[in-house]
């Protein structure tokens, strides 16, 4: 069997700067390497992983790289981390509304958001490790 990672998301943006200061101050991502492609971007780096990659959304271009493979689209990206206050503090701190619930049982914390261009993003936080119990979660609990 095959062993995969997901490499990156790339969100074709209408402001390819608002998007890049976005993943940049909002989530943590540095701006980094790109190769030199025709068009303008940005690569937006986890460490040493360029996880976000930003290209222009060029009006009356085709929706999609490959229209015919691409099903109905996509629906969000999830990343998963730590520091749950902080990232909320961070997500007010921009005016960014978002939602957390509390799901798998209570095995998992996850934060939905949108960027600016309307991707969906969620974020997933251990409970435990976030000394937060069902008790002290202060927001929807789902089974």
């Amino acid at each position: 069997m095959s062993r995969y990672h997901l490499n990156h998301v790339n969100i074709r943006a209408t402001n390819l700067e608002e998007t890049r200061d976005f993943y940049a101050e909002v989530l943590g991502l540095e701006n980094g390497f790109r190769p030199p492609f025709p068009n303008p971007g940005y690569w937006m780096y986890a460490d040493d992983m360029a996880i976000v990659h930003i290209s222009p959304l060029v009006p009356d271009s085709p929706p999609r790289t490959n229209p015919d493979g691409m099903g109905k689209g996509l629906d969000h990206f999830a990343m998963w981390g730590s520091g749950l206050a902080e990232q909320l503090a961070v997500l007010e701190e921009h005016g960014v509304e978002y939602s957390k619930r509390l799901a798998g049982g209570g095995r998992v914390i996850q934060v939905f958001f949108n960027d600016p261009n309307g991707v969906q993003i969620e974020l997933g936080f251990n409970p435990e490790a976030e000394g937060i119990t069902r008790e002290t979660f202060d927001g929807e609990i789902f089974e």
